[in-house]
């Protein structure tokens, strides 16, 4: 699974005509810095939250037969999107961020600590505890995670689907109840995405539709399973 990038001065100059110079492997801070046959140096940066393209990489580790790599995928896109979820509603409620990475910290190293602290605020917020996944998936995940099993294509695609439905609606309550933290969410991610040498230099914006999406907003995209997703995957180049 790779990035296609478009040259963001290409795309400055006429827009309508630029075509993607290179496809990259994905990276971690969302920042894509590529030469472009005209000379240009383009840098792009990636508005998804890691969750997002965690997810996506697992449904193409199903696509690709690595039914191991997907749950693992799944894992940590469902531990981050816990983390997005707490840092967005403490944005909303115009709490500094560097009081948020404070007190992130303390939870970092340990998910089950997230998971409670996630636990804690969505019933603060909602009045009702969020739905979780189940004991038996977790056992499960426990299984593949940390006792080396190799889990079936139905299984993958199962646990996966089990992650979407627990993502989705509080997803749909988040964008529901604090837009403005979520927004808030983006804008730090691509300010911490650039580099002093970015000043000045021309850049863009990169967008792409994932599996669970902050930004399409088709109600028909949300609602397809995961196997349905898996099977409409777009081939992004190898």
């Amino acid at each position: 699974m790779k990035l296609p990038i478009v040259c963001s001065q290409c795309m400055k100059d006429d827009i309508e005509n630029a075509m993607p110079i290179a496809a990259v492997e994905f990276r971690d801070d969302g920042r894509y810095e590529v030469a472009c046959p005209k000379g240009h140096r383009a840098i792009v940066f990636l508005q998804q939250q890691k969750f997002e393209i965690l997810f996506d990489i697992g449904a193409y580790a199903i696509a690709d037969g690595y039914h191991r790599e997907a749950v693992s995928s799944f894992t940590a896109s469902l531990e981050r999107f816990y983390e997005f979820f707490i840092r967005a509603l403490m944005l909303q409620k115009s709490i500094d961020p560097e009081v948020i990475d404070a007190a992130w910290r303390t939870v970092a190293a340990q998910s089950e600590r997230q998971l409670g602290a996630f636990t804690l605020l969505y019933t603060l917020e909602f009045g009702r505890p969020p739905q979780l996944l189940s004991g038996p998936r977790i056992a499960f995940r426990n299984d593949v995670v940390h006792k080396g099993r190799i889990p079936t294509r139905p299984e993958a695609l199962e646990y996966g689907q089990a992650i979407l439905e627990v993502v989705r609606p509080i997803l749909r309550d988040a964008q529901e109840r604090f837009p403005d933290g979520i927004q808030k969410m983006v804008s730090r991610h691509l300010s911490q995405s650039h580099t002093a040498a970015d000043l000045g230099q021309p850049a863009a914006t990169l967008w792409i539709t994932t599996i669970i999406s902050l930004s399409v907003v088709d109600a028909s995209h949300h609602s397809r399973s995961l196997e349905q997703a898996v099977a409409g995957l777009r081939r992004r180049p190898a």
